[in-house]
């Protein structure tokens, strides 16, 4: 039955626009094919400004600078090592600096440690009028300028001299400059300077200034064997 108020009645059986049934198209097919999102932007671009240069190790630097002085060389020896490791693999430039302070550090070191010991021994075989001591054993050592330096031998060794006298000068100050000699026998007890001077031993004194001998200044005797000879043993 139609109705009466609608001018427009489509027949009856008639299908509504759009797809028979049955048909075999099925409406709206796939969207885009692939699969999904690719990079939009394709490979990365080059760095237009190219890679940073590496900086020097200005610890490795340091070291090597260090390690050429004469008293820092322990601290330029260490820096160096430091500097092995910031350099490993071209992380830093300066891996030759580091190398060099490492080796020269460590040399030098070990060069400054044996002159420190060399005179620290030297020093404690000086014999001068302040810490010299009656029947010492030394050797005598005269410059060009007729100064006289001592340096401590064992007695059983062969030595140069004897000390067989310190004191200070006092009312004869004035003569130890041209006779000393005189001077040390004087000081000896008598069958000391019995002994050295019927031995035949060449007697002399040593002082830090003997062109200005003044009163309580110390002064060393000593004895040597009058040909020259080296001593083997204690004369007193």
């Amino acid at each position: 039955m139609s109705n009466p108020y609608d001018p427009y009645t489509p027949n009856q059986g008639q299908q509504p626009h759009g797809s028979e049934a049955g048909s075999g198209q099925g409406g709206y097919g796939g969207g885009y094919g692939g699969g999904g999102y690719g990079n939009p932007y394709g490979g990365g671009a080059p760095n237009p400004y190219g890679e940073a240069p590496r900086k020097t190790d200005a610890v490795s630097i340091t070291g090597f600078v260090l390690s050429l002085t004469c008293c820092l060389s322990v601290v330029g020896a260490i820096l160096g090592f430091i500097g092995l490791g910031r350099t490993k693999g071209g992380r830093r430039k300066g891996r030759w600096a580091a190398v060099s302070a490492a080796i020269i550090g460590v040399l030098g070191t070990l060069a400054f440690a044996g002159i420190i010991v060399v005179v620290v021994v030297a020093a404690k075989t000086v014999v001068t009028p302040d810490n010299a001591e009656a029947g010492q054993c030394v050797n005598v050592d005269t410059d060009d300028d007729d100064n006289v330096s001592m340096s401590k031998k064992e007695c059983d060794e062969k030595h140069e001299a004897e000390i067989v006298y310190v004191g200070k000068a006092g009312e004869d100050a004035s003569a130890l400059e041209s006779e000393a000699g005189r001077v040390c026998v004087e000081r000896l007890d008598p069958e000391d300077a019995a002994t050295l001077t019927d031995g035949g031993y060449r007697i002399n004194a040593v002082i830090n200034d003997p062109t200005d001998i003044s009163t309580g200044d110390k002064f060393i005797c000593y004895a040597e064997d009058g040909g020259g000879a080296d001593l083997t043993e204690r004369i007193l």
